[in-house]
């Protein structure tokens, strides 16, 4: 992949017919995950945008974040996503952590995990952020590497997740 140009671009209204045929190469549900789009028509793309541009100004509640979507392009062509909740509290920290990522089903087991996590982290620091959590089901041995490979350090294990922290 070294040769392979990478792009990190953020989730906008101006996203067409290629992000919408992303999300939809993503399963529904996996652990950790919930993909919103998947089985919507293309018509109602934009409105799911919407809705995930809108997350940028929640507040922190039981249901969700603020958080911001990013979307990784190789060679121009979108191959996963990654979400980063630029503020948690305890209950998140351990809930779900200020990263989520997830790559087309086309398109795993190729390293592109490991790069949008890195690509993940380096827009982090750009929000100011110096730590950050992230968790992987324990019997995801595939999203473990990914996160270890990035300087994740393992504290905890409980009821079927591993809890990392990433100094950035």
């Amino acid at each position: 992949h070294e040769d392979r140009e990478f792009a990190l671009k953020e989730l906008n209204m101006s996203m067409g017919k290629a992000e919408w045929e992303m999300f939809q190469d993503i399963p529904v549900r996996e652990p950790g995950s919930t993909n919103l789009c998947k089985g919507l028509p293309l018509e109602v793309f934009p409105a799911f945008l919407e809705s995930q541009l809108a997350r940028k100004y929640q507040t922190i509640s039981v249901y969700d974040t603020p958080a911001r979507t990013f979307l990784l392009y190789a060679e121009d062509v979108p191959v996963g996503c990654i979400g980063i909740r630029t503020q948690i509290d305890e209950k998140w920290k351990l809930w779900s952590g200020n990263l989520y990522y997830t790559v087309r089903s086309a398109e795993r087991g190729k390293g592109y995990g490991t790069k949008i996590l890195a690509l993940g982290l380096e827009e982090c620091r750009r929000l100011g952020m110096t730590e950050v959590y992230v968790n992987a089901s324990a019997g995801n041995t595939a999203s473990a590497r990914v996160i270890e490979k990035n300087g994740g350090v393992l504290f905890q294990e409980k009821d079927g997740s591993r809890y990392y922290r990433i100094k950035i």
